[in-house]
Order: structure tokens, then sequence, then C-alpha cells
């Protein structure tokens, strides 16, 4: 058996993370898994309980990110960068290298997060 299965969870900063996860509720269709102080768990709606998570964690300020820290795999790049433009997110033009698609975006906290598509992932 290798010595790690999976990556269980991605910690995410956020200077408010009850509002942190109302967002990502709200436009990710994710569900709180666990609350502990001010730590917040969350996962994809329906996605099995060995899925990835996001753990948002508190901090009290957020440093610029200069790099992303993970992405989204999105079926749709082009009607989620909509959703979040209207949501007000701060979000890149979409970006291709041949049938590969992808864009950056600044959620709630300030974290820049990337959305990616390519061909025959689901």
């Amino acid at each position: 058996m290798p010595p790690v299965l999976r990556i269980d969870t991605i910690f995410v900063p956020a200077i408010d993370t009850s509002a942190a996860a109302e967002w990502y509720r709200r436009l990710f269709d994710m569900v709180e898994i666990f609350r502990s102080a001010q730590h917040i768990g969350l996962r994809f709606a329906g996605a099995p309980s060995t899925s990835t998570a996001l753990t948002l964690i508190p901090v009290e300020r957020i440093d610029p990110n200069t790099h992303v820290a993970f992405n989204f795999y999105a079926p749709d790049p082009e009607a989620l960068r909509e959703s979040l433009v209207a949501a007000g997110s701060e979000v890149t033009p979409i970006n291709t290298n041949g049938a590969m698609r992808w864009f950056d975006f600044t959620d709630f906290s300030g974290n820049r997060i990337n959305v990616c598509h390519f061909p025959g992932k689901q």
C-alpha cells in the first residue's frame, strides 16, 4: 500500500471564514462538512466522503498571492467565468493552449484560484 492515498484537504486562508464559506457554498454548490472554532470544511455537494475538501482557516490578513495554490476543473469554464463576473469577482480572460482552456479568479478572501478544462476529463 502506498504511504499516501489522496490529498484530503486544501487549506484556504480567510479573514471571515463564515462569510467565505457562504461564498463557496453559493457559487460552487459546496456543503459544510465540519466546523471547529473558526475552521470550516467544505466539499462539493454529492461528492464522496473521500473527495478532497477545502478547509477555510482564519487569518488576520491575506498576503497577495503570486501563485495559484489549487484549481477547479470545470466542464464549462465560460459559463463559470460569467457567473463569477456577475458575482463581482476579479476574473482574468480565458486562455487557451490547444484544447486546454483556463482562467484565474480571486475568491472572497483575495486568494488567487485557477479554473481549467480539457477534453476527456470529467
